[in-house]
């Protein structure tokens, strides 16, 4: 069979399928092939797949458009920050918006400064940013064994120096980093308008109470803790994913804190997904 035979007995299978069902099948092909990108598919329309290509790409087609599973998921990588990184289902997708985070930090971030991702999931954020900053001392966490055999094992294929801990938030986290990211689970559970393949994700990763907001509410108090109990005027900067509809009670949960601690917090970065706070206390 040729590629663009393959191609088009896909669409006539899956015509039902979403508009980017030809996008899909061409990346799937990709995969197979093992080429760099979609536009190998293009000079080579003609060319013969063989018995066992065809045989592989049509499962992995199955997977995609009949049991509706994530791309990321059937091809056990996605894209992020320019980089590939493997996932599977004990982490979540690395999503687009997420990249912004990395911008975030970098505006910041200095070499030698000791940054950690709490809540690591596949080590994206963390290992970009060591690639992106080699000089940065990086620090990853999770409570998840499971992700952090995915995390570690993305390090090693990308070559980055990671520090990894197995911890709830800070718990098992000694002194204070320059900088904290985190991309903390932040879906309610009522959300209408969430996408039916979150249902391949694992669900600790994505949904929290208290409107979403119970972990990121918490990792809050735990920094504030930690920076009253250190003897000097400690400063460190807070990054944190969520969703635009949860933003002000966020920014007043934080106002009851300070007040609460005796920290003061400063916002520095405010976009669609992404806050970030320079936090210490109060002089």
């Amino acid at each position: 069979m040729l590629i663009k035979d393959w191609l088009e007995s896909g669409k006539a299978e899956y015509g039902n399928a979403p508009d980017f069902l030809r996008l899909d099948l061409e990346v799937i092909l990709v995969k197979v092939l093992g080429v760099k990108d979609r536009s190998f598919l293009a000079l080579h329309q003609d060319d013969n797949l063989s018995d066992e290509q065809i045989k592989l790409a049509d499962r992995l087609a199955r997977e995609r458009f009949i049991n509706e599973k994530p791309l990321a998921y059937v091809l056990s990588e996605k894209e992020f920050y320019g980089r590939r990184f493997y996932v599977d289902s004990r982490v979540l997708i690395p999503r687009p918006e997420t990249e912004e985070i990395i911008d975030a930090v970098k505006s910041v971030a200095s070499s030698s400064m000791r940054i950690l991702d709490v809540g690591t999931g596949s080590g994206a954020i963390a290992i970009t940013l060591k690639l992106e900053n080699p000089g940065l001392e990086m620090m990853a966490s999770d409570i998840s064994d499971d992700a952090l055999d995915v995390a570690k094992r993305n390090a090693k294929e990308h070559g980055a120096d990671i520090e990894f801990a197995k911890s709830d938030l800070l718990q098992n986290i000694g002194n204070l980093p320059d900088i904290i990211v985190a991309n903390l689970p932040y879906v309610d559970k009522g959300w209408s308008w969430t996408s039916r393949t979150l249902r391949f994700e694992p669900r600790e990763a994505l949904f929290a109470e208290d409107g979403g907001l119970f972990e990121i509410k918490r990792l809050f108090v735990e920094i504030c803790e930690k920076i009253i109990k250190v003897s000097d005027d400690k400063e460190i900067y807070l990054f944190l994913e969520l969703d635009p509809s949860q933003k002000n009670t966020l920014k007043n949960f934080i106002k009851g804190v300070n007040t609460k601690r005796g920290t003061k917090t400063v916002k520095i970065y405010d976009s669609n997904y992404i806050l970030g706070y320079k936090i210490r206390r109060q002089r």
